[in-house]
């Protein structure tokens, strides 16, 4: 049974029986959000979000409750949360350096990790977070959304599997040697390098992720990987109001959640609705709707989270992770059945991880395989 769901889930618009039906939700299956940037938050010391933006940067730990930052083991606890993908590195410098700041983050997880076995515990495999939830702990499970990461040596995508990184995003919104962002889109899509590291990721097991990509990039993946792929974090483009400092690449057309989805993969729905909604008083509610787009189009079975806590831009009442019980009632609010639910909670994530993981028997290509290609 997982810790009991406090935080945000007494808000006064829910009442004795929707708290109780959201407690039982959150402790019958884990809940996994499936993208944050707060363990490089919390090196960099919450420059983003800080209340108190004229104080220097605050680096804190992620077993500590904090006052800065969305998110932390203690306040997951109290949102019901059991599974949580973090980065190691987001390659906003775009000269890096990307592998000393990815295991240096690394480093920083394992430590916390190391100071509260009590409360987290890391995660290689689906059967770790559901051991997790069974103990009432939080599941770290690293990942990296950028491969610059890797320097265009699959050696080090080898290296990165054995420290338990189980998702790598092909680029942040850069071109590199993989592919190409939303920032940089000149149609070129997956390099022939990023052909051979999806091959080599589908032979390790590691999540493909696709979030950041281009629409060529996107498609380009999906032919070339023969595991199902996923997108940590991304939006429904249908419902976007304007498109900010973001490409609309960066939202996922109608088409491509149909695609993702015809391939066995899971698009995870970030925590933000509000400026593409261009609403300043967002909440649960409006971000529920986007879910109940994309189900309208796929069914539920395709859907997950990916909050972008501690990056993005969460609705109000979601403004940290103590508030995802408010994302469940509102998903109860737009007509999702409590099996509907439990799969975008977290049950549809661990079953394309599982279909994913059962490549590991695929001989990896290996470095020889890649010797003559270029990016």
């Amino acid at each position: 049974m997982n810790a009991c769901v406090t935080g945000r889930v007494d808000a006064p618009e829910m009442n004795l029986d929707r708290r109780e039906h959201v407690r039982r939700l959150h402790r019958q299956a884990p809940v996994i959000d499936f993208h944050n940037d707060s363990l490089r938050a919390t090196m960099d010391g919450d420059v983003r979000y800080n209340p108190h933006p004229n104080a220097p940067p605050r680096p804190r730990r992620l077993w500590q409750k904090a006052e800065t930052g969305q998110w932390d083991f203690p306040r997951a606890l109290e949102g019901g949360l059991t599974g949580q993908v973090t980065n190691i590195l987001v390659p906003r410098p775009r000269r890096g350096p990307f592998l000393p700041v990815a295991l240096k983050a690394y480093r920083q997880g394992i430590a916390d990790l190391e100071a509260a076995p009590h409360m987290a515990m890391a995660a290689t495999s689906a059967a770790d977070v559901e051991r997790a939830h069974r103990e009432g702990k939080v599941a770290l499970i690293f990942a990296i959304e950028g491969a610059e990461a890797i320097e265009g040596d699959l050696d080090l995508l080898h290296i990165f599997h054995q420290l338990g990184v189980r998702a790598v995003g092909l680029t942040w919104m850069y071109r590199n040697e993989l592919a190409e962002g939303n920032w940089e889109d000149t149609g070129a899509g997956l390099t022939a390098f990023g052909r051979q590291a999806v091959c080599e990721m589908n032979a390790l097991g590691i999540l493909v992720d696709v979030a950041h990509a281009t629409e060529k990039t996107f498609y380009d993946t999906l032919d070339a990987s023969v595991a199902p792929v996923i997108c940590s974090h991304t939006s429904c483009r249908a419902l976007v109001k304007h498109f900010d400092d973001h490409a609309p690449s960066r939202y996922f057309s109608d088409e491509q959640i149909k695609a993702l989805s015809a391939q066995g993969g899971v698009m995870g729905i970030f925590f933000s609705a509000g400026r593409e909604l261009e609403k300043r008083d967002d909440s649960a509610l409006d971000l529920a709707r986007f879910f109940a787009h994309a189900a309208s189009l796929v069914g539920a079975r395709h859907l997950g989270f990916g909050s972008d806590y501690d990056g993005g831009f969460p609705p109000n009442d979601l403004i940290e992770v103590s508030g995802l019980p408010n994302l469940s009632s509102a998903l109860i609010d737009v007509g999702f059945s409590d099996e509907e639910i439990l799969g975008i909670l977290g049950g549809n994530w661990l079953r394309v991880w599982r279909a994913v993981a059962g490549h590991e028997s695929v001989q990896p290509a290996g470095k020889a395989a890649t010797e003559g290609t270029n990016t």
